[in-house]
């Protein structure tokens, strides 16, 4: 009997293609053209969704993790979800009143979309096409700013493997320990770079303790003056790192991770 293959695709910022045993996940990938400092999605990949070609032969979930505009671009999102008549969207309720907000919304994706919205730290679970998740609520980073923002996490159960996609969470143990994420056995998770570089972020990692780390949100190479990719390698490259040995620093659009 074939191992099951599990197949991660790296599109852009934190934008995530999950592909199991022919199910498609995209996540936080349909967003604005210009999100400097981070690395946007190429044209290319969105016609290639419209078109359904490969990768994107069929889009089963489209998840989103919260309405700001390295995650998400209304427009676009309505756009694509026309031409996936399979494809589910889940939400928090903010996306889906942008979504309405568009020109190319139609009356129709009523049937294609599930609105989220939870209080901080609560979950709920959800089934859905033979897929399981648990559905959190988790705190945006920098809440000075964004303490009205609901940023939603994804654990999604996909055979042998349980695929955490925080969003863009505040590192900070306590919610993870509230919301109980920390309890859930999670082999993979996909975190912005803010947690590898941190104590804060790194003590929620070492807590989760995944068998793959994957990093993200990192800005393009040009706008790095803090160099936050160059520290994050760093940690991650020396003897004594609290990483996995499976971790992955992730900037190229459309690279893959295989997870075992």
């Amino acid at each position: 009997m074939a191992k099951e293959m599990y197949k991660i695709i790296h599109t852009s910022c934190m934008g995530t293609l999950i592909n199991f045993n022919n199910k498609n996940i995209l996540i936080d990938s349909i967003i604005s053209p210009n999100i400097l400092p981070y690395p946007t999605v190429n044209k290319d990949i969105l016609m290639n969704m419209v078109q359904k070609n490969t990768p994107f032969e069929s889009i089963d979930l489209i998840l989103i993790t919260h309405e700001h505009k390295e995650h998400f671009q209304p427009d676009l999102v309505c756009q694509i979800l026309s031409a996936c008549l399979e494809a589910t969207l889940i939400a928090p309720k903010a996306v889906i009143a942008e979504m309405r907000k568009s020109k190319y919304f139609k009356k129709r994706f009523i049937t294609q979309l599930i609105s989220i919205d939870l209080d901080d730290n609560k979950s709920i679970d959800l089934s859905i096409k033979n897929i399981k998740m648990i559905i959190t609520r988790l705190m945006h980073d920098d809440q000075s700013k964004y303490k009205h923002v609901q940023n939603i996490a994804f654990l999604i159960y996909l055979g042998e493997h349980r695929i955490l996609h925080v969003g863009d969470s505040l590192p900070d143990i306590s919610i993870f320990r509230e919301s109980e994420l920390i309890n859930k056995d999670v082999t993979c998770l996909i975190v912005p770079f803010i947690f590898l570089i941190t104590e804060s972020g790194v003590e929620v990692i070492s807590s989760i303790n995944p068998r793959y780390l994957l990093a993200t949100h990192f800005p393009l190479s040009e706008y790095d003056t803090n160099k936050r990719f160059e520290n994050a390698q760093e940690i991650k490259n020396n003897s004594l790192s609290p990483f996995p040995k499976n971790t992955y620093l992730l900037t190229e659009s459309m690279s893959e991770v295989l997870l075992k």
